[in-house]
Parts: C-alpha cells; structure tokens; sequence
C-alpha cells in the first residue's frame, strides 16, 4: 500500500513538472508571429561599429557598452513634439512589465535613447529629459558625422540638421526601436505602432533563444 501511493505521488509530481515547464518555457515565436507584432529578427545577426558617443553623464560610450544584455536603442531627440515622448513612454512600461512577469529578462535589458538632435541636445540636456521616463534610460549624443553613421548601420533614416533657420526646428528620422543581443550585434528591429504587451512577448521570445 505505502509503495502504491509513492508511486501515485511520484506521477503527481512529474505531470505538476511538466505542467509547470509548458508555461514557464512557453515555445519561441515563429518568425511570421513575430513579423506580425512588428518584429524583424535577422537569421545572420549583424556587427557595426560605435563611435564618438557619450551617454548623458558625459562618459565615453562604446561598442563594449552594448555586451552582455539586450539592448533597446530608440534615434529621437528631445525637442520632438510627439513620437519620442510616446516612445519612451512605451519602453517605460515595457520595463514595468518584464519587472512583473519576467523578472529574470528584466535584468538581462538596457534602454536607449540616441539624438538625432546633438546640436542641441547635450549630455546636460538628455540628463534632463531621458531617465524622466526611466531612471534606468540612458541617453546618449556625440558627433552628428558618427551618430548619423550609427543609423545607416541600424537602417534608421533621419535627416541631419546642419545649419537650422529656426531654432525650433524639427528633425526628420524613423521610429524603429534597433535590437541589439548580448553579444552586441544588431539582431532585428521592431517597426512601430509599439504596445508594451506585444514588446514583451516579443522580447520573452527572442530572449530565449540561444545566441
């Protein structure tokens, strides 16, 4: 009888396990999933270069700085009137969420902001504006020659104000959030509109995978 229910026990306690399992190792999207909530995962993820940046405390900001996490890099300035603010609003609550349901890959993630705008955006500024969102946010600026480079290589278009007429000028640019991998290559981007839940699913499934 005793060695009747240690084994009844035993099956009871490997389908919990497996029950568990199903929905703590929930299968990786497929690609087509992940294309349908905006997500473009490379099959090849890509190197690329940084150079001339530094982050919104004035320290120098390398290639190196991008290793051992994910990494969310949004292009956008602080004098935008709409998108950039919406924008960081969004990766804010993403934060929030993987805090909540995933708190493992919320430790494995880093967000930032690169300007568009260095002319006047200086770290002072950005220091001001980006961890307004997030305290964790990093904004980072530099050269408009080496920022602008940065963005062709993470196939972000902007258009570069040289010589503004206005001081209120406006600048041009995309508004896809670049992915980075814990190697620090360019692993994809996702294409707006952007929700948080979506995000997080997109990032619980990327995460997962092997690098």
């Amino acid at each position: 009888m005793r060695k009747t229910v240690t084994i009844l026990l035993a099956a009871v306690a490997v389908v919990l396990g497996l029950t568990a399992n199903k929905f703590m190792n929930k299968p990786a999207l497929s690609k087509e999933q992940l294309q349908q909530m905006g997500a473009v995962v490379f099959e090849t993820p890509r190197a690329f270069t940084v150079e001339g940046l530094v982050d919104h405390n004035g320290q120098p900001f390398a290639a190196e700085n991008l290793k051992g996490r994910w990494s969310l890099i949004y292009f956008g300035f602080t004098f935008c009137p709409d998108i950039c603010p919406a924008t960081l609003s969004q990766l804010n609550k993403l934060d929030s969420l993987l805090k909540e349901k995933s708190p493992e890959l919320a430790k494995e993630m880093q967000y930032f902001m690169v300007t568009v705008d260095p002319r006047r955006d200086t770290p002072e500024k950005l220091k001001g504006y980006v961890p307004y969102f997030n305290k964790d946010f990093v904004g980072l600026t530099g050269d408009i020659t080496h920022i602008y480079n940065l963005a062709v290589q993470m196939n972000v278009p902007f258009t570069p104000v040289i010589d503004p007429e206005d001081e209120f000028y406006l600048v041009d640019h995309g508004a896809n959030l670049v992915l980075i991998n814990p190697k620090g290559d360019y692993h994809g981007f996702i294409r707006p509109p952007l929700n948080p839940a979506n995000l997080m699913n997109i990032m619980n499934s990327v995460g997962s995978s092997r690098l």
